[in-house]
């Protein structure tokens, strides 16, 4: 019989392997050797990268920005999209508001509202036509097809992908790859694995359990593994996706802001927010969330207050690391700007005015597109029939040369400035006005924060006999089951 403290010892290390998934299921992230092996003087950057748990370019931790990057996954709905405006209510030291990248599933999408949030600057990737675990090459396509016909996301700005359930193998990361994306962001890191981004050319070095990292299963030149940064609970059970059900927000507070510290004192590898945005949406017959939805805000506006934290999507974190500068040059990298196009008239192209009555979209130049269950907005044309996982970009269901016929997105024109109803790209030198809307933030003298932010959050630290919450139960059970089994 092992001893009590070996059981003990064993329990702990199988306990520290579980990762809470979007759905509450324990998943085990960790264990084993990892073998995954990178040869920094053959690896260079900006092609390519090695796992490193240190800022790149020799940058030193203290002078690396603090990148926080805050995610949505499935559809966008007109209360979903609030939902992310309102946690992504800050701004970067530069003045420029805070960026999202959200990973669009295509049911019960509005593309209107995609298009809108595109064009707003931030992110839109793709997580797969029916959110399907191990999606087909058809399921990956699909979405990126209706993603560029009806919210105007052109396949060459569609980086990034993240597996629906975060389910993923071998061969996603290879059809991503044959599909031409720069990223994904699947796999999970805790401590061990906190890498900053990196290439997949010598393989993956997160989710090692699964096998994943053996040599030779997954070798993609060129294409990047963004982690998904857990957060550990008072039960040193990582969180992911969804933390704020884990917990009281108190307790939530507590476990985000150690795990920052973590990062932020430490190496400064980026720190993620992950959300479903359905969880922090107020819906009629539903228990209240604004209690959730103000423990995340509130969060997320202390990390605003510190003068090097700066939130971005994967897609401006991946610029960085592609040419790294000090957080004292960030304010000056061309992508972290933020302008929007000055058009001679009023166009379609997402930057309209946009209205919601009962979920409805609706706007003077967009189109309606109903299919009973299947219904959305859109700036281009409604397809003859509804999109499906086999077509799902149909016919249009008005002929070009007729009354109504929007002029599909070009390849040749950036779509901020294509008007699909005169079927003209409004843009055509490299030399097209814009509009500064950038109100940089001013420098507090006396405390080094900046002005024009919330304080740090002071809604306590978690008490240290609160009882786990359901899916920390369920993760303590195994392992207590684990344990028992040791013991006897």
């Amino acid at each position: 019989m092992k001893s009590l403290a070996t059981s003990l010892a064993v329990a702990a290390a199988f306990l520290s392997s579980f990762v809470l998934a979007q759905d509450g299921t324990p998943t085990i992230v960790q264990g084993g050797t990892n073998p995954y092996t990178c040869d920094p003087t053959k690896c260079i950057a900006p092609k390519c990268m090695c796992a490193s748990q240190t800022p790149p370019g020799g940058i030193k931790p203290a002078d690396a920005p603090q990148f926080v990057t805050i995610t949505f996954d499935d559809s966008v709905q007109p209360e979903l999209l609030q939902t992310a405006y309102d946690l992504l209510n800050v701004q970067n030291p530069n003045g420029c508001k805070a960026k999202g990248s959200w990973y669009v599933s295509m049911m019960y999408t509005d593309f209107s509202l995609v298009q809108s949030w595109f064009a707003q600057g931030n992110e839109v990737a793709d997580h797969t036509f029916t959110h399907v675990g191990t999606p087909s090459a058809q399921e990956i396509q699909a979405a990126a097809d209706m993603l560029k016909a009806y919210a105007g996301v052109p396949h060459g700005m569609l980086k990034g992908f993240r597996a629906p359930f975060l389910n993923y193998t071998a061969d996603t990361l290879k059809e991503i790859a044959a599909q031409g994306f720069l990223y994904d962001t699947s796999a999970t890191a805790v401590v061990d694995d906190c890498y900053w981004p990196y290439t997949l050319d010598n393989g993956l070095a997160n989710d090692c359990w699964t096998g994943i990292c053996n040599p030779g299963t997954v070798n993609l030149p060129g294409v990047w593994e963004v982690p998904m940064y857990a957060v550990l609970d008072n039960a040193s059970i990582p969180q992911l996706m969804d933390v704020y059900l884990a917990g009281t927000p108190a307790d939530v507070t507590t476990w985000s802001q150690t795990n920052f510290d973590r990062h932020y004192n430490g190496n400064r590898q980026p720190f993620g927010i992950y959300v479903h945005p359905t969880h922090l949406t107020n819906y009629a017959g539903l228990p209240d969330a604004t209690a959730l939805k103000s423990g995340v805000v509130s969060f997320i506006q202390s990390l605003a207050s510190k003068p090097d934290v700066w939130f971005v999507t994967n897609d401006q974190l991946l610029q960085w690391m592609q040419n790294p500068v000090p957080a004292s040059q960030l304010a000056s990298q061309s992508y972290m700007q933020c302008s929007k196009p000055v058009t001679p008239k009023e166009i379609c192209n997402g930057l309209e005015n946009l209205n919601y009555n009962s979920t409805v979209v609706t706007g003077d130049l967009i189109n309606a597109c109903n299919f009973n269950t299947s219904n959305f907005a859109t700036c281009f044309n409604c397809p003859g029939s509804a999109p499906s996982l086999q077509t799902p970009v149909p016919a249009s269901g008005v002929a070009n040369g007729t009354a109504g016929y929007r002029t599909p997105l070009p390849d040749n024109c950036n779509p901020l400035w294509w008007d699909p109803v005169a079927g003209q790209c409004l843009c055509t030198t490299s030399s097209c006005a814009y509009q500064d809307t950038s109100v940089p933030k001013q420098q507090n003298s006396t405390n080094g924060t900046t002005s024009g932010s919330a304080s740090p959050s002071t809604s306590g630290t978690a008490a240290s006999s609160a009882a786990p919450g359901p899916v920390a139960a369920t993760a303590l059970t195994m392992a207590a089951a684990l344990l028992t089994a040791f013991i006897l």
